[in-house]
């Protein structure tokens, strides 16, 4: 017995590809595509070279964009390990800045009790 889920995947894409035909719109849009494709073939079949080099132009541009984020993986990996190392140390210094500001300004506010106001009469 053959498997009956690709069986049913493929009739269903095949129904599904007639009747998205019915459209006019979709069927012209894909006739355009077909021989606009075929004009490609015919055109690279007798310019075999030609798809040659952009195939390793587009191979060498890949492995330029690897090898440059395999640098650039490296030197972010770097950096995060950095600011995780940092990032204990940096908490410490703002709690004990929040510490001696909270301290400064209870200090203030203790002072400005402790100061008598004098009663000041303007003419």
């Amino acid at each position: 017995m053959s498997n009956k889920l690709v069986t049913g995947i493929a009739l269903g894409a095949v129904t599904g590809a007639a009747l998205s035909m019915l459209d006019r719109h979709t069927r012209e849009t894909t006739v355009r595509k077909v021989k606009h494709f075929m004009i490609d073939v015919q055109y690279y079949a007798s310019n075999r070279q030609e798809i040659v080099d952009k195939l390793q132009s587009t191979a060498s541009s890949v492995q330029s964009m690897y090898s440059t984020f395999m640098k650039d993986k490296d030197f972010y990996l770097e950096k995060i390990n950095e600011i995780q190392e940092l990032t204990p140390q940096v908490k410490d210094i703002v709690l004990e800045t929040k510490e001696v500001l909270t301290a400064g300004i209870e200090k203030a506010k203790e002072k400005e009790k402790e100061v008598p106001t004098e009663s000041v009469i303007h003419l």
